[in-house]
């Protein structure tokens, strides 16, 4: 009779389709990119721009619906740990875990992998804090991460990618709050959970999606004379152009534009503008640059900051080089610290006064 229950479970776990990303109708998509709006006059904080392979929209479902676009995904993340198949599994991880904290010791860093052994999984890379806060369906979306802005990127990827991204995981100190990683699967997996870390190769990985498409996932080095553990100078110079970069906005410490002379640049965005709504990066919690140059289409979605207090922390990106999604990303930025107009920028610099005025800044916490 048990050997009857248990192929039904599988059979049931089966009917529900692949480990993959998954649109707002619950259809599968070998990506999407998600970016959540902040919570404004006009706007909930719930509200999210969707883009995949086919389409770029306002999603019809807020970002903590329980059948939008994240519930439908994380799905077989909220089945009881007892009830998961054997060939599945997953890994939660955050610098900022929904319960307890994460030593300064680990990256700077938010994600989650699916996996299924037999087939595919998903690796959703992100931004919020305290997410997912429970395995639960209707309670997986932090009540804190509403007030900001936040961004979300979803591939589908087979097995076998998944000990690469293993390895990327334990290239920037990934900290995992909850996980479920069978015995038979990869190594590197497996050494994440054991928290097992390795030194961060500043090269792109190739990564191929369930579907061919190539993206790339890059570490940052923490400590070097040229890019000074700053992921996004890394970055600029790896790609061969300058940057627009948006990155929290009230971070303490915050830099100012990378505009050394004889190297790409790296331009902080200040305002983003979307099609609902525009607002300060003070108001923005994500994580991304894009390629400034016209004939370069490098997109990518990140985990760190540009602050001095970053630049010892360990943290990556996931990137692609398509320029449909550059375009999207490169009309988003409203604003930017340019490099030629940074004169009072240095000047209060020089006073030591450019972080006191962040600190006034109303819209950061006090």
């Amino acid at each position: 009779m048990w050997k009857l229950l248990l192929t039904f479970s599988l059979l049931c776990w089966t009917s529900e389709g692949s480990v993959t990303c998954r649109n707002e109708n619950n259809g599968e998509v070998d990506w999407y990119i998600l970016y959540k709006m902040p919570k404004t006059n006009t706007l909930q904080g719930l509200e999210n721009l969707y883009i995949d392979p086919d389409e770029m929209k306002t999603a019809m479902k807020t970002i903590n619906d329980p059948q939008g676009v994240l519930a439908n995904t994380l799905k077989p993340l909220f089945k009881p740990v007892d009830t998961m198949p054997p060939n599945f599994g997953f890994i939660s991880y955050s610098d900022q875990p929904p319960s307890g904290t994460a030593s300064q010791n680990f990256g700077h860093s938010k994600g989650v992998l699916l996996v299924d052994k037999s087939g595919t999984g998903i690796w959703l890379l992100h931004s919020t804090p305290k997410f997912p806060c429970a395995k639960d369906e209707n309670s997986f979306w932090p009540s804190t991460g509403v007030k900001n802005a936040q961004t979300f990127i979803c591939v589908t990827f087979r097995y076998e990618q998944f000990d690469k991204i293993g390895k990327h995981l334990q290239y920037i100190r990934a900290f995992p709050f909850d996980h479920r990683i069978p015995g038979d699967f990869h190594t590197e997996l497996l050494d994440v959970v054991n928290k097992v870390h390795v030194p961060p190769d500043d090269h792109f990985q190739e990564l191929n999606s369930n579907k061919r498409v190539n993206f790339y996932s890059i570490a940052k080095k923490i400590q070097g004379p040229d890019y000074g553990g700053d992921l996004y100078v890394t970055i600029s110079q790896r790609v061969s152009s300058d940057l627009l970069v948006q990155t929290w906005g009230c971070q303490a410490g915050r830099d100012k534009s990378f505009c050394r002379k004889n190297k790409f640049k790296v331009e902080n965005i200040k305002m983003i503008e979307t099609s609902l709504s525009q607002w300060k990066n003070t108001q923005d919690h994500s994580k991304w640059c894009v390629a400034k140059d016209p004939q370069n289409n490098w997109v990518c979605v990140a985990d760190v900051n540009r602050a001095q207090s970053q630049y010892t922390r360990h943290g990556g990106a996931l990137c692609i080089n398509d320029k449909r999604i550059k375009d999207i990303f490169k009309n988003l930025a409203k604003e930017s610290e340019d490099c030629q107009n940074r004169s009072l920028l240095d000047i209060l610099d020089v006073l030591n006064l450019r972080n006191f005025l962040n600190i006034l800044n109303p819209d950061c916490d006090p």
